[in-house]
């Protein structure tokens, strides 16, 4: 299938200028360009520092417009972001909307792979929104409750869609909407992957990928409809610009007390981090929060990056030992599936997730947007998804690494704070139908 992007932008705002500014609220062209301007320079700045370290002295310098220009469309950063989700929430409704019947057939496929390309366009245009709105969400409530009516939204277009299933009433919405967070998540992933490895993880590998995962999860396994072979025989090993071991046994060599300034400066630097993002994050804010000197911080690190990188090397080490306990019995052992099992093991998954992932995905974000950190956020992503390909093997069938990476989003997804029961019914039916085929 063609990459070019197939979908439809849906009609346009209406656009005023906000009180007082003008008698005439009434905008021309000319005021139609500047609004667009300033949103085209806030996904630039967005995507190049984040969200939270982003001013309105800077969007209006990038859109080539003044601070009073500014306030006539947009009262706050806040609402800026606010005009590009809504953006995205009505692009990605018409993407929905258009969908076909969701059949247990290959046509139904096909109307999924249709989707996940269009919604895949749409992700590659507005990646800055994708990767601030998130946290943004989580501190303001006008965001929040945005994007809480576009994912009702799309979860009632998609059921509506829906011409069978086995799943339960009450668990069908919670079922679609980690599969959107899924699909997100997916594509944040393979665009990473791509940028390390673009022969290996081709955009219509992952696509298919994402879509054999999103028919399995509403229809079961149908291996003559929903299971897609690998492009490349091996994935190649993504590692980190500096051996894990590196940064790792630097502790291991400190005396009593230096390990305790260490790990008092780890601390502080995790919730700093989680809270402020990468590029918002100064050496000044973690030091004064761990309570120790510039010098001490030093000591141990070169510079803020080398910081981070301990941090995210620090939080895998926990991670990879819950990833490690995925139950996933061989064939051949005579151990039976457990559903509890798996159903245990999430919840331990959540708790460790909850707390550690955070600064993984910041430091997946300063990658993402300095290159000149090196390849460490595919680096971090490739050990997640080599920990999951084990995990994947023995149900025998598919493309287990691209899968895999779409296994890494679900969980990514599902850890991104506390989940409810049926949030975990839900995480439970995608695993087991949408990954394993059972």
């Amino acid at each position: 299938m063609t990459s070019e992007p197939t979908w439809v932008l849906p009609a346009p705002e209406s656009i005023a200028r906000r009180a007082p500014f003008s008698d005439n609220p009434a905008v021309g062209r000319r005021g139609q360009r500047t609004q667009q301007r300033i949103l085209a320079a806030a996904l630039q700045v967005f995507g190049e520092g984040g969200y939270h370290t982003s001013s309105i002295a800077e969007l209006a310098k990038r859109a080539g417009c003044s601070r009073v220009s500014f306030y006539q469309y947009f009262s706050s950063k806040e609402d800026v972001l606010g005009h590009l989700a809504g953006q995205v929430a009505r692009q990605v409704g018409a993407s929905v909307e258009a969908m076909a019947p969701l059949t247990p057939d290959a046509a139904g496929w096909a109307t999924i792979r249709e989707w996940v390309q269009r919604y895949g366009d749409i992700y590659e245009h507005f990646g800055a929104v994708f990767h601030v709105f998130e946290g943004a969400a989580k501190e303001t409530e006008s965001l929040s409750a945005l994007n809480a009516q576009a994912a009702a939204l799309n979860i009632a277009l998609i059921r509506s869609k829906l011409t069978s299933t086995t799943l339960a009433p009450r668990e069908v919405d919670a079922v679609i909407g980690l599969v959107l967070a899924t699909t997100a998540r997916s594509c944040y992933s393979a665009k990473i992957f791509r940028q390390a490895a673009p022969e290996a993880y081709t955009r219509e590998r992952l696509d298919d990928a994402i879509a054999d995962f999103i028919h399995r999860a509403f229809f079961g396994l149908l291996p003559e409809v929903n299971v897609h072979g690998p492009e490349a025989a091996v994935a190649p090993l993504i590692e980190f610009d500096r051996p894990a071991a590196e940064a790792l046994a630097r502790r291991a060599a400190l005396t009593d007390g230096a390990r305790a300034s260490y790990d008092a400066l780890l601390t502080a630097g995790q919730e700093v981090f989680v809270r402020r993002e990468y590029h918002g994050t100064r050496i000044d804010d973690v030091v004064e929060a761990a309570g120790v000197s510039h010098g001490l911080f030093y000591r141990y690190f070169a510079n803020k990056a080398d910081f981070a990188r301990t941090l995210v090397l620090t939080a895998m080490t926990p991670l990879s030992s819950t990833l490690a306990k995925i139950p996933a019995p061989a064939p051949g052992t005579g151990k039976a599936w457990s559903t509890a099992t798996l159903r245990a093991w999430l919840r331990t998954y959540n708790e460790v997730q909850v707390s550690e992932a955070g600064v993984i995905r910041i430091w997946v974000d300063a990658t993402l947007h300095e290159p000149a950190l090196g390849t460490d956020a595919a680096a971090a992503l490739d050990w997640g998804r080599r920990h999951l390909v084990h995990f994947l093997a023995p149900r025998g069938f598919g493309d287990v690494d691209a899968d895999a990476i779409v296994a890494m989003a679900l969980l990514d997804a599902f850890g991104d704070g506390r989940r409810s029961a049926t949030t975990l019914e839900a995480a439970v039916h995608v695993i087991e139908r949408g990954l394993l085929g059972r």
